[in-house]
C-alpha cells in the first residue's frame, strides 16, 4: 500500500508542477539587449548635447521700425490682432441663415471631443476588446473539461442446439457510466481522472452469480518528452495572442496620436481660414474705394484702362472673398467630422470659433531627451518590438518540432466489484484490485524535411523583424529630428514673414501720408496704392501661415515624441479603460 500510494502521489505531483518554461524570461533578456544595441547608437551621438532654446534674429526691418516707434501703429493697421474686433461675415449658409449659429471652442476641447468620439478612434478601439476575448478563448485551453458517458445495451443472442440442453439464447443487460474530469497541462500532456461503473445482467451465465456490479477510479497521464514538450510549445498561442492584444493597444495608442495631430491641424486651420477672410475682406473694402476714386477722376486724368484694371481688381478680390468664405465653413466642417460629437452635428450649419491664437513663444528642447523618449514611447516601436517577441516564439516552437515524437502514457486504476454500485465503490478503498498500464509512443519522419524547412522559415522571419525594428527606430530618429527642424524654421520663419508685413504695411502708410498732406492723386498713384495693398495682404497671409505652421510644427514634434496626448492632458490608460 505504501508503495502504491507512492507512485500515485508522485504521478500527480508531476501533473500538478508540469514544466517551468524559460521562454518568457528569455524573451524579455533577449530583447531588452536588442533594444539597447539599437538604441545606444543613437543616443551616443547626441548624449553630451546640451538642451537648446530655439531662437531668431531680428531684421534690421524689425530695428528700424521699432527705433521710428511705428510697431504698434502697424500692427493696429495689419497683421494677426489687426481684426480683432471686426465681425465675421460670411454670407447665407446651407439653411439660407444670415445669422450663423456660433460655438466657441479651445484647442484642448476640440481635441479630448476627438480623442473621445472619432469614428477612427472608435474602431480602434473594438481590436483591443477582439483580441482580449481571442486572449481568453487561447488561456481556455487549459481549463479542465468534465465530460460523461453513458450506454445502455440489451440483447439476446441465439445459440445452435448443442449435446447438452442450453437455453436457446443468451440475454445480456449492460449499464455503463463514464465520467470524469480531463485537462491540459502546461507541460504538453494531458492529465484525465475519471470513473466508471458498470451494472452487468446475463442469462445464462457462467458465473455464480447472474447480476454485479463493477466500478473503478483511474487516473491518466500522456506526456510529450520531446516534440511538443513544455510551456514554450504548449502555451505559444496565449503568448502569440497577448502579443496580439498589446499590438491592438499600441495601434489604438496611434490612432489616439493621429487623431490629436489632425484635430489640431484642422484646428489652426480653422484659424488661418477665419483670419483669411478678413484679409480679404479688408483688401476688397480697400480695392473698392480705390475704384470709386479712379471712376471720380474718369473725366480728368483717369484712362478707360486704368478703371478697368481697377475693376478687375475689385471682381478678383472677390472671388477671394467668396473662396475664403467657402474656406471657413469647410474648415469648421472638418474640425467637426474630427470630434463628432453629438452636440455638434456634421449635418448642421453651427460655426465653430477657435477660441485661442496661435503661439509665438520659443520652446527648448534635448535632442537626446526627445530621441530617448521617442524611442520608449511611440507605438511603431513598441509594435516593432512585439513582431520580434512573435518570431522568437515561432522559431522556438518550430525548433521543438524538429524532435522526434516521444510520448509515455501511465495510469493508475483502482477496481471493485459488488452486488451493488455501493459495494463496489466501497470496495475500491480496499485497493485489492490496482491496475498499472505504462505505455509509449515514438515517432520521427524519415528525413524530416518539412520541420527543418519550417524552422529556417522562422529563423529567416524572425532576422526580418529585427531588420524592421532597426529599420523603425530609424525612420522615428529621423521624424523627430524632421520635427525639431520644422519648429525652428516656423518660429524662424514668423519673424521674417512679421517684418515682411509689418514693411509693407509701412510703405501702404506713407502713401496715405502723402494723400493726408495734400499729395496728387493720380492714376499712377491710385494704381501703385492698389498694388501695396495687395502686397500688404499677401504678406498679411504668409505672416498667418507662419504662424499656424508653428503651433502645428510644434503639435506634431509632440506627436512624434508619442507625447501629445499627454501634452493635452489625455490618459492613454483612461482611453484603453474607455475602450474596454
Amino acid at each position: 500500500m505504501q508503495m502504491r500510494s507512492t507512485a500515485i502521489t508522485a504521478l500527480v505531483l508531476i501533473c500538478i508542477a508540469g514544466c517551468k518554461s524559460p521562454l518568457q524570461r528569455t524573451l524579455d533578456i533577449s530583447l531588452r539587449q536588442e533594444t539597447a544595441a539599437q538604441h545606444q547608437a543613437f543616443l551616443h551621438a547626441v548624449a553630451a548635447r546640451p538642451i537648446i532654446e530655439i531662437k531668431r534674429e531680428q531684421s534690421a526691418v524689425e530695428k528700424r521700425l521699432i527705433e521710428q516707434g511705428r510697431i504698434t501703429e502697424l500692427d493696429e493697421m495689419s497683421g494677426p490682432t489687426a481684426y480683432a474686433h471686426q465681425p465675421l461675415q460670411l454670407g447665407p449658409n446651407l439653411l439660407n441663415e444670415e445669422q450663423e449659429e456660433t460655438v466657441q471652442m479651445t484647442t484642448q476641447q476640440a481635441i479630448h471631443l476627438a480623442v473621445r468620439n472619432n469614428l477612427d478612434v472608435q474602431l480602434a478601439r473594438i481590436a483591443p476588446a477582439i483580441s482580449q476575448s481571442q486572449v481568453t478563448q487561447a488561456e481556455a485551453v487549459f481549463d479542465a473539461v468534465y465530460f460523461a458517458d453513458v450506454s445502455y445495451s440489451s440483447t439476446d443472442t441465439p445459440l445452435p442446439p448443442a449435446a447438452i440442453p442450453t437455453f436457446g439464447s443468451t440475454q445480456r443487460k449492460k449499464f455503463d457510466l463514464t465520467t470524469g474530469i480531463r485537462k491540459s497541462l502546461t507541460t504538453g500532456g494531458d492529465i484525465t481522472l475519471q470513473t466508471n461503473a458498470t451494472r452487468s445482467e446475463s442469462n445464462p451465465s457462467i458465473t455464480s452469480v447472474n447480476a454485479f456490479d463493477t466500478a473503478n477510479v483511474e487516473l491518466t497521464l500522456v506526456q510529450p518528452v520531446l516534440r511538443n514538450f513544455g510551456s514554450d510549445v504548449a502555451m505559444a498561442a496565449i503568448h502569440l495572442r497577448r502579443n496580439a492584444n498589446a499590438a491592438d493597444l499600441e495601434l489604438l495608442h496611434e490612432t489616439l496620436l493621429d487623431v490629436a495631430l489632425k484635430t489640431e491641424q484642422a484646428y489652426w486651420d480653422l484659424v488661418r481660414a477665419r483670419q483669411e477672410l478678413f484679409i480679404t475682406n479688408h483688401l476688397l473694402r480697400r480695392t473698392a474705394d480705390e475704384l470709386d476714386r479712379l471712376e471720380k477722376r474718369g473725366g480728368f486724368d483717369a484712362s478707360p484702362v486704368q478703371i478697368t484694371q481697377a475693376q478687375s481688381d475689385v471682381e478678383q478680390r472677390r472671388s477671394e472673398m467668396i473662396l475664403a468664405r467657402q474656406g471657413v465653413h469647410r474648415a469648421s466642417d472638418a474640425l467637426k467630422q474630427l470630434i463628432n460629437s453629438r452636440d455638434l452635428s456634421l449635418a448642421g450649419e453651427t460655426l465653430i470659433i477657435a477660441a485661442d491664437n496661435p503661439v509665438d513663444l520659443p520652446i527648448a528642447f534635448s535632442l537626446l531627451d526627445a530621441v530617448t523618449t521617442a524611442l520608449q514611447n511611440r507605438p511603431r516601436i513598441n509594435r516593432a518590438m512585439l513582431n520580434i517577441s512573435d518570431a522568437t516564439i515561432r522559431q522556438r516552437v518550430a525548433d521543438n518540432q524538429r524532435l522526434p515524437a516521444l510520448n509515455l502514457g501511465a495510469t493508475v486504476r483502482y477496481n471493485g466489484l459488488g452486488s451493488t454500485h455501493g459495494q463496489s465503490y466501497r470496495e475500491l478503498s480496499d485497493g485489492n484490485f490496482i491496475d498499472y498500464i505504462l505505455n509509449t509512443q515514438f515517432e520521427v519522419p524519415i528525413g524530416n524535411r518539412t520541420q527543418q524547412a519550417q524552422y529556417r522559415r522562422f529563423q529567416h522571419e524572425h532576422q526580418s523583424s529585427v531588420v524592421a525594428y532597426q529599420r523603425e527606430v530609424q525612420n522615428v530618429v529621423k521624424e523627430v529630428k524632421d520635427a525639431i527642424r520644422e519648429v525652428e524654421t516656423a518660429y524662424e520663419l514668423i519673424a521674417t514673414t512679421r517684418a515682411a508685413r509689418r514693411a509693407a504695411a509701412d510703405n501702404v502708410r506713407v502713401m496715405e501720408a502723402q494723400e493726408d498732406v495734400g499729395g496728387e492723386l493720380t492714376p499712377e498713384f491710385i494704381d501703385r496704392k492698389l498694388r501695396r495693398l495687395e502686397t500688404l495682404a499677401n504678406r498679411e497671409l504668409q505672416e498667418l501661415r507662419s504662424l499656424t505652421g508653428y503651433s502645428t510644427a510644434i503639435a506634431n514634434y509632440y506627436r512624434t515624441t508619442g507625447t501629445l496626448l499627454e501634452k493635452n492632458g489625455i490618459n492613454f490608460s483612461d482611453q484603453m479603460s474607455n475602450g474596454e
